[in-house]
């Protein structure tokens, strides 16, 4: 059987899936085929995979020799890390997946042999892996430049006691060690619900001063 999953974000009130809709639809007339089943979802695209309602529901119908059809691969998971994970699983599982933005895994032809997929999907893991640990080293320079300069603009004198919320200090390090994947800082600070430049301001207070946490 042939399946899509559409997603798109709860944040964007206005955005919807006719896009990927014609997309696919497009995909599937060109190589004469047709869609079993469409399944759309409307979450944020910062919640993991495994915790999408209508992403599971797929997951439990899909079987061996199946195709999932999407038309970002972006779409399967939160983050790098996330969608290497769901690919893995899914392909584990006999399930072939086309992601209609990503060179070789968007050639029905190629697709449809197993050898060939298993080729093609083997190097996608690899490289997607080694971006996410790029983009991991991007983020936390761009921390680190974002630290300098606040430093160089401030003019704080002696260690005064700082203060920081008391779970800052917990995610903070999860996200420096890549537990969070290649997300960005903007996207951190969303998660925190904090400003970027509030952001930067505790970054600064735990890297360089005497910290005291607060219980709000």
């Amino acid at each position: 059987m042939i399946f899509s999953y559409m997603r798109i974000s709860t944040q964007k009130e206005k955005q919807t899936t006719d896009r990927q809709r014609i997309t696919l639809e497009q995909y599937a007339k060109e190589n004469k085929f047709k869609f079993d089943e469409i399944i759309e979802e409307r979450i944020s695209g910062t919640i993991k995979a495994e915790h999408r309602p209508q992403f599971n529901i797929l997951k439990q119908k899909l079987r061996e020799n199946d195709i999932l059809i999407i038309t970002d691969i972006d779409r399967l998971g939160r983050n790098a890390d996330d969608v290497i994970m769901e690919f893995k699983k899914l392909k584990s599982e006999g399930i072939r997946i086309i992601a209609l933005d990503t060179p070789y895994l968007n050639e029905w032809e190629k697709i449809q042999d197993s050898s060939i997929y298993n080729m093609i999907a083997d190097i996608f893991i690899t490289l997607k892996a080694h971006m996410a640990v790029q983009e991991r080293e991007k983020t936390i320079s761009r921390i680190n430049q974002g630290l300098m300069v606040a430093r160089e603009k401030g003019k704080t004198l002696g260690r005064p006691k700082a203060e920081l919320p008391k779970d800052f200090i917990k995610e903070y390090k999860k996200f420096k060690d890549g537990g969070y994947g290649d997300m960005s800082a903007l996207a951190f600070a969303k998660m925190l619900g904090i400003g970027r430049s509030t952001l930067y301001k505790y970054i600064n207070i735990f890297e360089g001063q005497e910290v005291v946490h607060l219980d709000s």
